[in-house]
């Protein structure tokens, strides 16, 4: 019997003659007991009984010789009285090494962002991702009927500089960038309906936030994947006065006008070769770009990544220390070199340069690596998303062209795009197979999972429904080619699709899709552009359609990709429409009413926002129901390996899990708690 090279490349890979069984890639999903298709989900425990803390603390030979020399403190005053304590998961380290990775040019900000930042957030999930759990903050709990969070932050912790974190950074923060309206218009996350949190001092170690209606999902927005989930998360977005949730006052506030002068800041922004205080501050608050900047994570940034090679060392007040008291990282540098695009990327992995890497690798890497994997001494994990990986997203507020955007707005348009597509030919050309053709939808084990009936909605392959479709919305007229004509007479129906390289080659993926629209009569351009580009255009109402990741793995922690709720990408549902509705209806423009299931899917997810967990539950099946039917978004493939669920470790490296799990909200792979690795 003979296998074709997709069930050959899905189910097994040639190693030194032999064959290595991986078993289907198929989409395997984390239960609530951690288990998954590919083994027990695996990471270190956060020590939090007082009884277990060390009652010593050691620290790197380095940061020992600097102390000798009176350069630094020691390490019990750097760390302070509340470090955070890790019981790593297979033993206490030692010190020393580099740990090389790889990174994709400037953009990929990402990279660092998801494994040296610690998290660097207030707050964070536990590695099985089911429970929130104290962080850079100490200790957290509700009051006044879940309108109050109050956060508890480390006695004695210091930024990297040295200067203590205190409720002021987190005050500073709030106030003078994240509400400053020459910065941005604040956070979507701490907004109910239109009202403001508000942050508040309590004294320098305490900090509440005060909610106009109960708010219990507060801790998992500081949790989770959010511009409030730290500075080098909140970087990546690459948002103005978005920055994390804190910022180091001390430092940043002397490129502020409110400090000096706006005379005496654009000079000093103009001597630096910036246009202005804006860029110049936003540039300073940057961590992947300002190596000056003080930071709370694990490494700090000595070379930014607009220089490579990108590299990080050792920070010398690292809250973090093992069981046993030892201040972690182990591993004092990390080196991410530039590689020139995926293909490069995916050679110098399959040859050893890397000792851990994730980003950039995907299912389509698998065969050469385990071909590789033993010569070159490294181990190949798996971890399939919990997320959908392709899909394509439509900008129902485009106004670049009227007649285009008029038709976006037709559900009827959007359906019949949307059963144009071919998902298993996608899938097993890009993903060989190993993902899970999908509408916009949850995993299967996902509580807001509505049904496996909707996971097909308008997402199967009908190309005779189709064009009964486009013939209802009026465009029956065709070119000589076959192409359908606009309604305005202004000849073909042409759309234009951006995108870039990721995860995979979605420009390939955005060329199938517009060769599987031919026999629809839709025309379509495909222009690639640099992930930067690509995020300034979605800022700018300037994307028609984006082929991209797509869709939520939970709409209230993530919703920016499922709903108008985020300004700028992957908030590509709308920007105008995103202003409208975070404005209350003074800025913006208003969905029509073509478009009202928007604006009912919106009032049900701030109902939701406020519901007991039961009622929540169900208003999330609901808006996976809508989105779906009303293809606001069409999504393709999901739940399969290619956004971080293959990742190579090195077999000098210890305490590398073998199974994690990959999710959104736990900034995969910090799960894995890099700064516990070691090599022995």
């Amino acid at each position: 019997m003979t296998h074709s090279r997709r069930v050959f490349l899905r189910n097994a890979v040639v190693v030194g003659g032999g064959v290595l069984f991986l078993g289907a890639c198929t989409s395997t999903t984390t239960t609530s007991s951690g288990k998954s298709g590919l083994g027990t989900i695996q990471g270190p425990q956060l020590v939090t009984d007082p009884a277990a803390m060390p009652a010593k603390f050691n620290e790197s030979p380095e940061f020992a010789s600097l102390v000798a020399q009176g350069k630094l403190p020691p390490v019990a005053e750097r760390i302070g009285k509340s470090p955070l304590v890790l019981k790593p998961l297979q033993s206490v380290g030692r010190y020393g090494g580099q740990l090389r990775r790889g990174v994709l040019g400037n953009s990929d900000t990402l990279n660092a962002a998801r494994f040296c930042a610690g998290p660097d957030s207030l707050l964070y999930w536990d590695y099985l991702g089911e429970k929130v759990v104290p962080n850079i903050a100490q200790g957290f709990e509700f009051s006044d009927g879940n309108r109050v969070l109050t956060l508890h932050l480390r006695e004695g912790m210091k930024w990297s500089d040295g200067t203590p974190f205190t409720a002021d950074d987190i005050i500073f923060w709030r106030a003078d960038v994240n509400l400053n309206p020459s910065l941005g218009s604040g956070t979507s996350f701490l907004r109910i309906n239109g009202a403001e949190v508000q942050v508040r001092k309590v004294n320098d170690l305490t900090v509440q936030y005060v909610s106009p209606k109960p708010n219990v999902l507060l801790t998992q927005y500081l949790a989770g994947w959010t511009d409030l989930a730290g500075m080098a998360t909140a970087a990546s977005f690459s948002l103005l006065g978005a920055a994390g949730g804190v910022l180091p006052k001390h430092y940043l506030s002397k490129f502020l006008p409110k400090y000096s002068s706006e005379a005496e800041v654009n000079k000093s922004a103009t001597d630096a070769g910036f246009n202005g205080w804006v860029p110049y501050f936003v540039s300073k608050a940057t961590v992947h770009l300002n190596p000056e900047l003080p930071v709370v994570a694990p490494w700090i940034v000595t070379r930014p990544i607009n220089t490579p090679p990108f590299e990080l060392a050792a920070n010398p007040y690292s809250i973090w220390v093992d069981n046993e008291g030892n201040q972690l990282p182990y591993i004092p540098q990390i080196t991410l070199s530039d590689a020139e695009n995926l293909d490069v990327l995916g050679l110098r992995a399959a040859g050893g340069n890397y000792d851990f890497q994730d980003r950039g690798l995907g299912v389509a890497n698998i065969p050469v690596l385990m071909n590789n994997a033993q010569q070159r001494n490294f181990t190949v994990h798996r971890a399939p998303s919990n997320a959908m990986e392709c899909g394509v997203r439509f900008n129902l507020a485009y106004n670049g062209d009227a007649e285009l955007g008029s038709l976006i707005r037709n559900v009827d348009f959007r359906r019949a795009l949307s059963l144009g597509i071919d998902r298993q030919q996608i899938n097993e050309s890009f993903y060989l197979g190993s993902s899970k053709p999908s509408a916009v939808m949850p995993s299967d084990d996902s509580p807001y999972f509505p049904g496996p009936e909707w996971r097909t909605k308008w997402a199967t392959h009908d190309v005779k429904q189709a064009n009964a479709l486009l013939d209802k919305v009026g465009l029956k007229a065709k070119d000589a080619s076959g192409y359908r004509l606009r309604r305005d007479g202004g000849g073909r129906i042409r759309l234009d699709i951006t995108t870039n390289v990721s995860f995979v080659d979605f420009p390939a993926v955005s060329e199938m899709v517009k060769q599987q629209w031919i026999p629809l009569g839709i025309d379509v351009n495909v222009q690639s552009v640099d992930a930067k580009l690509l995020v300034q255009r979605a800022a700018a109402n300037q994307l028609m359609l984006s082929v991209h990741s797509a869709g939520s793995a939970d709409p209230f922690q993530d919703p920016s990709i499922f709903l108008p709720t985020a300004l700028g990408f992957p908030g590509m549902i709308g920007i105008p429409y995103v202003q409208w509705f975070q404005s209350g209806g003074r800025q913006g423009t208003e969905p029509p009413p073509e478009l009202q299931p928007l604006k009912d899917a919106m009032a049900a997810y701030h109902q939701g926002l406020q519901a007991s967990d039961a009622q929540r539950i169900s208003i999330g099946k609901q808006l996976y129901q809508m989105h779906a039917d009303q293809v606001w978004s069409a999504g393709i493939v999901g739940f399969g390996l290619s956004i971080y669920g293959v990742y190579l470790a090195s077999n000098k490296l210890r305490n590398v899990p073998t199974s994690i799990r990959n999710d959104q909200k736990t900034h995969t792979p910090s799960n894995a708690y890099p700064m516990t690795f070691y090599y022995g």
